[in-house]
């Protein structure tokens, strides 16, 4: 190869990988990565599980801003969590028919304790390049414009006291073992809701974090679609 051929080829290369770098599959993964690092807990059953430390003093735990919180302590027991500006004071694991979980509407640094331990949970917004929050008004152009699948994921009774025209059911609770029932829809654009934003943005992350590339959120629920006099189903 003459010299000139040896230049072109050294220019080529990073071209070469920088396409490979930006493939969708490689962007997609980025995307769920960035969305997740430095989060504390785990997702299961729709609820973030935090494990406390009995011991620590200053533990930090950061969540997603609309994460529903289950609370459990390293090596088990039954502990009381206290989270004085939400006006928590919950005992995990709970009683039978009490939710087991509290709920951070809002982000912000939220102090704890729970017996000999303390710390703050902090909650962040969600941000990831598959997702994105829109108004009542800016769900009605889209859903007209787009035409998405409409992923309502309240309790079924909710439901039923009125839903979004053609909206799918898939209760929060469930959604992860009922991935597979919208797996098609994969790389299509998901509307999702709930009452007031909340479990719609913790569905939203469920999501996004297994590989659905286009996923909106009605930021105040159909609570507010409703209070602004758009239509329901019943």
């Amino acid at each position: 190869m003459n010299r000139f051929g040896r230049s072109l080829l050294l220019l080529c290369i990073p071209a070469l990988i920088g396409v490979a770098a930006c493939s969708p599959s490689d962007s997609e993964s980025s995307s769920r990565q960035t969305a997740e690092a430095g989060i504390s807990g785990k997702i299961e059953g729709g609820l973030r599980v935090l494990t406390l430390d009995p011991s620590a003093k200053n533990q930090h735990f950061a969540i997603f801003r609309g994460d529903y919180v289950r609370a459990e302590r390293a090596g088990g027991g039954v502990f009381t969590i206290q989270v004085p500006a939400l006006g928590v004071e919950k005992q995990f694991p709970v009683a039978e028919g009490q939710k087991p979980y509290f709920k951070v509407s809002k982000p912000g640094k939220y102090p704890f304790t729970a017996g000999a331990a303390a710390g703050v949970i902090e909650a962040v917004e969600f941000q990831a390049a598959a997702y994105r929050e829109v108004s009542s008004q800016q769900a009605v152009e889209l859903i007209a414009n787009l035409e998405p699948l409409v992923l309502d994921v309240r309790t079924p009774r909710e439901y039923a006291s009125g839903h979004l025209s053609g909206a799918q059911l898939i209760p929060i609770q469930v959604l992860q073992n009922k991935l597979s029932d919208i797996e098609a829809k994969k790389d299509d654009p998901i509307f999702v809701y709930c009452r007031s934003g909340n479990r719609s943005t913790v569905a939203a992350k469920i999501l996004v974090d297994h590989g659905f590339t286009n996923v909106v959120n009605l930021r105040r629920g159909i609570v507010e679609w409703q209070r602004e006099g758009r239509p329901v189903e019943r």
